[in-house]
């Protein structure tokens, strides 16, 4: 499964149908629900709070923050029985049923009871080009999905004869990267127990609002003692938060749209194999991923020292595995680069680093940035997701599903993702819209490939495939995305241009 913007899925003409949750009283009605937001939520919300205040905010609205998904239900669309699954849904993850807002200074949370959100639908018609869907879904998504209001949520399906795709978007404060692969199995369950008259009976799920409360309960009361902290201020003293190797100086002025890229590195066997030689080093995949980033960072700047932020998932307790929610710490990960280190030196480094840093996950950064002087944005980050075992990850591919991630604008972060599929490990960056910075990043992009299949490869006999330079192809929406990085691996496995 990959992860991209909307503008990159192949999204058909058809009929299309706005999806939005409904209850009979605003959320200003809703009954007061004493639990807190979780550190990260309140964080979030404080930061969109604080951007509405700012001159831009009235020109351009909230600056989107959403994930989400789009697939294909190998079906007919019955208007009453989607209503249904989505409402069945709904009802499932308390989530989407809460809305946190700030009162007075105060944050207050208010939630609805199961049965009480339901949803509407709006046919909008048929729109007879992929760019008019695109069109219209990507400004329905942009506008419904600010998480100073309630929904921070929106579906939409688009019908074709024998089948309709689903495309579904919340702000960031609703779900995490894993939440987004658990979606699409999830729907189409439920939607395809409705329609054979069976009561859908997915495996229960714990509420990520209990889990908020968890959360203040073991790290209220932290202070400048907490190991975390002691990691976060070890890390800044090395200097501020770090950026991408090498990155070409900001384009500043008008606010430009961030590019993006989506390639698979490896098949599922490369990846495989990649994983054989973790283990020869006895280290995981995660180490392997972080010693390659190290290596063609040394090689690229000559720098001594590889500085980035990794997201950890804080699903502590088996209720939250198939939770909704915003399930994520970061931690700050250090790797010295010696000049002839190989990535097998390496792999060494950053295993025993991520095993020294992983603690530092439970507290949330935010908490963090109250008790020491950290930087609150955070410009690189690389992570790393195996979803393999999801439940319906062997059928992504034949219902066409994707992870959607709103637009950017930022003219200094990049973003990786890196995501392990039944597929293969799937690349996806995204970073500053201009040119030289879409030149370093895809040359960056290319070299991690070469030095992930020279290291899953290293015990082979015969020689590494050469490199050559593939043609790059555009979308149909125009965005500079998807670019083939070349090469032919060991185990004939191309890495897909589309």
């Amino acid at each position: 499964m990959e992860f991209t913007e909307l503008a990159d899925y192949p999204l058909p003409p058809g009929t299309v149908t706005e999806w939005t949750p409904g209850a009979v009283n605003p959320p200003s009605q809703w009954p007061v629900d004493q639990r807190p937001a979780s550190y990260i939520h309140e964080a979030h919300l404080k930061h969109a709070e604080q951007m509405k205040r700012q001159e831009r905010y009235k020109i351009d609205g909230c600056a989107p923050s959403w994930l989400g998904t789009s697939f294909r239900i190998h079906d007919r669309l019955d208007r009453r029985i989607w209503a249904a699954a989505l409402d069945h849904w709904i009802d499932r993850h308390e989530v989407l049923r809460t809305h946190v807002a700030v009162e007075d200074e105060a944050i207050v949370r208010r939630t609805a009871g199961r049965g009480d959100v339901r949803i509407l639908g709006n046919d909008v018609g048929h729109l007879t080009s992929s760019m008019s869907v695109f069109t219209h879904l990507q400004q329905l998504l942009d506008r419904s999905t600010d998480p100073l209001v309630w929904p921070a949520y929106q579906f939409a399906t688009i019908e074709g004869p024998n089948h309709f795709t689903v495309v579904f978007a919340a702000d960031h404060a609703l779900l995490d990267g894993y939440s987004v692969a658990l979606t699409a199995h999830e729907l189409q369950t439920i939607y395809r127990s409705l329609s054979e008259g069976s009561h859908p009976s997915p495996p229960e799920s714990g509420s990520y609002i209990d889990f908020g409360t968890r959360e203040r309960d073991l790290v209220e009361h932290a202070d400048c003692s907490h190991p975390a902290v002691q990691t976060w201020r070890e890390f800044y003293a090395q200097g501020e938060a770090p950026y991408f190797p090498s990155l070409p100086e900001a384009v500043v002025g008008r606010r430009v749209p961030q590019q993006s890229l989506s390639a698979w590195l490896l098949s599922a066997r490369g990846a495989e194999r990649l994983a054989e030689a973790s283990k020869r080093s006895n280290q995981g995949f995660l180490a392997a991923i972080l010693a390659c980033a190290a290596k063609v960072t040394g090689d690229l700047t000559g720098a001594d020292e590889f500085r980035v932020v990794v997201p950890q998932h804080t699903r502590s307790e088996l209720r939250w595995a198939a939770s909704l929610g915003w399930f994520i710490g970061v931690v700050p990960v250090r790797i010295p680069i010696a000049p002839a280190a190989t990535v097998n030196d390496l792999a060494q480094l950053a295993g025993a680093e991520i095993r020294r840093v992983r603690p530092a996950a439970a507290l949330p950064y935010s908490r963090v940035c109250e008790l020491i002087d950290s930087p609150h944005h955070l410009p690189f980050v690389l992570s790393y997701m195996d979803v393999r075992h999801v439940p319906g990850a062997e059928q992504w591919t034949s219902w066409q599903t994707r992870g959607l991630r709103s637009r950017d604008h930022s003219g200094t972060d990049v973003y990786i993702w890196l995501t392990r599929t039944p597929e293969g490990l799937n690349l996806a960056i995204r970073h500053p819209g201009n040119a030289r910075t879409s030149r370093h990043i895809h040359h960056f992009a290319g070299l991690l490939r070469r030095e992930m299949e020279d290291f899953a490869f290293s015990t082979d006999t015969f020689a590494p495939p050469t490199n050559t330079a593939a043609p790059i192809e555009e979308n149909s929406h125009g965005n500079d995305t998807h670019r083939s990085l070349g090469t032919e691996s060991r185990d004939a496995h191309r890495v897909q241009a589309y």
